[in-house]
């Protein structure tokens, strides 16, 4: 008995749950309906403010805008909140159309820096705090509170647009020289390099001893021993010690060398900027995004002049 109670339980419950769907849906065709309707009997004004979205994004699309993107890696010894604080200054100088500060910052002509448009900078976040990046935080969600990722402090990622693409080639040695500005940085610099060559100096001078003790431990030991085999076995097997010692320090002062020739500036680019060939605010684009928000627009419009009285009786109300 009292499993055929259940069993009506059940039934009822599947019951209720398919009508609670059926009415669902019929009210989710009902408000469809009712938006068509809306949109027929408003069709004026839909299609001005259609087409007022259109010709807003034609008009916004007359100069094509372009993007590209670098990686920016810092030698000097400062971290990314350092670099960072000097390039988001950029953005509202573009912002503003502030030509006269962008062409000084950039040692660019003023009609060179009038083709830049937009400058931004965004942080490298490892999560896992492994030392290597996971992504890059273009919408500010990295949490400063999170103790299981870090900001990378040894990059940044830069977003440059421009109207006219070939200032890209130009960009490069522009942010070269708005880095190389700061006498903070080339102070720091230098005295990297210094360092640098000071390490070269001492690992040099050491290969050159390790090398004259190689040889004169060789022909001294070879001329007082005894030509026995495990003797001479002796004297190899130290002069092969000596040998992988002095390929270390060889090794080591090869990077010494790339560090100081290569990463030569207080910053460098892992690569050159490479822009998209198809701009970010291409004329159907433009016109499909401003046609739908206006569009959007135009049906609140509507939506208030057919409610109006709602609307109104709504806003006199009480707060």
């Amino acid at each position: 008995m009292e499993n055929e109670k259940r069993e009506i339980d059940l039934v009822d419950v599947i019951k209720d749950l398919f009508e609670s769907i059926k009415k669902l849906v019929t009210n989710i065709f009902s408000f469809l309906g009712w938006i068509l309707r809306l949109i027929y009997h408003e069709k004026i004004i839909m299609i001005i403010f259609c087409l007022i979205g259109c010709l807003a994004g034609y008009y916004v699309s007359r100069t094509k805008i372009y993007r590209a993107e670098v990686e920016l890696r810092f030698n000097a010894n400062h971290d990314a909140y350092f670099y960072k604080n000097m390039v988001d200054p950029l953005y509202n100088q573009c912002k503003y159309r502030d030509i006269n500060s962008i062409a000084q910052h950039f040692k660019l002509s003023e009609t060179e820096a009038a083709s830049i448009v937009n400058i931004q900078s965004f942080y490298y976040v490892d999560v896992l705090i492994d030392g290597s990046p996971n992504y890059i935080d273009y919408n500010g969600i990295y949490n400063a509170l999170d103790t299981s990722s870090a900001i990378m402090p040894d990059r940044l990622r830069l977003l440059v647009d421009c109207t006219d693409s070939t200032m890209f080639k130009k960009m490069e040695d522009a942010f070269t020289y708005f880095f190389s500005e700061n006498p903070q940085i080339v102070k720091e610099n230098e005295l990297r390099r210094n360092q640098l060559n000071e390490k070269i100096s001492a690992t040099t001078n050491e290969i050159v001893m390790l090398d004259s003790l190689r040889k004169r431990e060789y022909f001294v030991r070879k001329r007082d021993v005894e030509l026995s085999t495990d003797k001479m076995v002796v004297v190899e097997r130290e002069m092969k010690l000596y040998h992988n010692e002095i390929l270390t320090l060889e090794n080591m002062k090869q990077q010494l060398v790339w560090d100081r020739d290569v990463f030569e500036d207080g910053v460098c680019f892992t690569n050159h900027f490479e822009y998209n060939p198809h701009p970010i605010n291409s004329r159907i684009k433009m016109i499909l995004i401003f046609g739908l928000i206006f569009l959007t627009l135009g049906f609140i419009v509507s939506v208030i002049k057919v409610k109006k009285d709602k609307v109104f009786t709504y806003l006199k109300k009480d707060i």
